[in-house]
This record gives structure tokens, C-alpha cells and sequence, in this order.
């Protein structure tokens, strides 16, 4: 079980990761305010 949760945990913070990436990319390429502060 902790292995499992391990795996989900691993996958949540990768995606994450991978869409503050994709915010960043589209914060430089267009003047919109950052929908950060949420």
C-alpha cells in the first residue's frame, strides 16, 4: 500500500511540475496576468 501511495504521490508531483512548465512557457510568450493566486 505505502509503495502505491508512493507511485501516486511520485505521478502528482511530476504533473504538477509539468504544468508549472507549461504556465511558465505561456507567461513569456503572452502579456495575460498570471492565474497563480488562486
Amino acid at each position: 500500500v505505502h509503495h502505491h501511495a508512493w507511485l501516486i504521490f511520485v505521478f502528482l508531483v511530476e504533473t504538477r511540475f509539468h504544468n508549472v512548465g507549461q504556465t511558465s512557457r505561456k507567461l513569456l510568450t503572452s502579456n495575460d496576468p498570471p492565474l497563480l493566486a488562486s
